[in-house]
């Protein structure tokens, strides 16, 4: 019997998933069991498991009285009563109340240091004790899993964290490591037609295959593939998804007349991992229950309403690291009623970015990271776009692209009057947009 080179690999790849999954993840049969239970009994499920993380936090000895007084609670189901009252966690909090090195050697933790990119400030770091990294890795597969991708498959990634990217091209045991998994690891940070070329390159080489990267840069390699008229066959890749930035339908769709299949959105952080993933085109972001309890809230701190937009607050029911009960994670999000039982919120309906990108104008009103898309989709001229509020009260705009005609800009002026008024708004023309440190493209930034 013969067996092409691909298929060897991807045995051998399996082979080793099968073993690095044993060592470094944790079944996920609670996220495959717990949309299953009635709503009573996910709202008990959940009720337990808050209340065994706020027994824990609530014994160590940086415990906030709050956590202290709801940890002498007998019944779980009381839990929901005082749960709102408990103070939120703040990026600044972490760092003042529970610094993660102290964290580790004060309470004798095993597991690893990370920290936030700091793309809202200064980076934040936190300990995620052994079984909170089993518990993401297990998330991580699981969500591939679901979006369409079997071990063995070749997964390109085109990410551009110069962390990331270093740590994984500088260590010898990673990079062999990677490549027994069938990892295909770009460097998306330094755009360019050689990383159009090297996606290709892989995709026909290993079909099918997945990818997954920085929505800005899936969706520049996916814009040249449509121009050069250079799409792989049908069925090359399996699935994609996209993780970092905000994705919007343009680019599901861009990408899809590339490759065949359309980008999923996957969101996740350094702190908690993966948090919600969509696992259709078009369909919401599922929270990863039991082991994550999201809630929504307004600006005052309250339950926000369907529909509308509020802060993203997680709390971990699996990591006894750094206390992340109701952590504020600085992101915004929708979600609908249909999406909301006793038991909480099990899924969002959209991501509308970073709080810090939330635009609040003089006379009170906010504008979201979605109203620029949704503006820019009209003026195909921009590639791409980012907004700078100044403090000066003017707003900049960086506008990817040849330039427009006179009449086109005009139209684009006459669009933003309504919103902006008096506003002073510069459009200024540049060849690319630059990122930031963590290889991010940043759409709206508030000085």
């Amino acid at each position: 019997m013969r067996y092409d080179l691909s298929s060897m690999l991807s045995f051998a790849s399996r082979l080793c998933w099968r073993r690095f999954l044993a060592r470094n993840a944790r079944p996920w049969t609670d996220l495959e069991e717990f949309p299953a239970l009635d709503p009573a009994q996910q709202r008990r499920e959940m009720a337990s498991r808050l209340l065994a993380q706020i027994r824990y936090f609530g014994s160590r000895a940086d415990a906030l009285p709050e956590w202290k007084d709801a940890a002498r609670i007998a019944d779980p189901d009381d839990l929901w009563r005082l749960w709102p009252s408990l103070p939120v966690m703040t990026k600044q909090t972490l760092r003042e109340r529970f610094p993660a090195t102290e964290t580790r050697d004060r309470f004798g933790l095993s597991g690893k240091l990370n920290a936030t990119g700091g793309s809202t400030g200064e980076p934040t770091q936190v300990f995620q004790d052994t079984l909170a990294i089993r518990t993401a890795a297990a998330g991580n597969i699981y969500t591939r899993m679901r979006m369409g991708w079997r071990p063995g498959m070749a997964t390109i990634i085109v990410w551009g964290s110069e962390r990331d990217i270093g740590q994984q091209t500088a260590n010898r045991r990673v990079r062999a490591l990677e490549w027994m998994l069938r990892e295909r690891l770009i460097d998306g940070y330094h755009l360019s037609q050689s990383t159009v070329e090297r996606v290709l390159a892989i995709v026909r080489a290993q079909r099918p295959v997945a990818i997954y990267g920085f929505t800005s840069m899936l969706e520049y390699v996916a814009r040249a593939v449509v121009e050069q008229g250079s799409s792989p066959p049908a069925g090359s890749v399996r699935t994609a998804w996209c993780g970092g930035e905000m994705l919007f339908p343009e680019q599901v769709g861009l990408f899809e007349r590339a490759f065949g299949v359309p980008l999923l959105n996957r969101y996740g952080g350094r702190e908690l991992s993966t948090m919600a993933c969509q696992f259709e085109a078009g369909g919401p972001l599922h929270a990863l229950r039991p082991w994550l309890f999201l809630e929504v809230l307004d600006e005052s701190g309250k339950p926000a309403e369907p529909g509308t937009m509020g802060r993203l607050v997680w709390t971990s029911t699996v990591c006894r690291g750094t206390p992340f009960l109701r952590y504020d994670i600085d992101d915004m999000g929708i979600f609908d009623a249909t999406h909301q039982t006793e038991s909480g919120i099990g899924a969002l309906r959209e991501l509308c970015g970073r709080r810090a990108g939330v635009m609040k104008l003089a006379d009170g009103r906010v504008i979201s990271n979605l109203y620029w898309n949704h503006l820019f989709k009209e003026f195909p001229e921009a590639r791409q776009f980012q907004v700078v509020y100044k403090t000066s009260g003017e707003i900049w705009i960086y506008l990817a692209g040849e330039g427009m005609p006179e009449a086109r800009e005009a139209a684009l002026r006459a669009k933003l009057r309504p919103l902006l008024a008096e506003i002073p708004v510069k459009l200024l023309w540049t060849a690319e947009i630059p990122r930031g440190a963590q290889g991010k493209l940043v759409q709206v930034i508030r000085e």
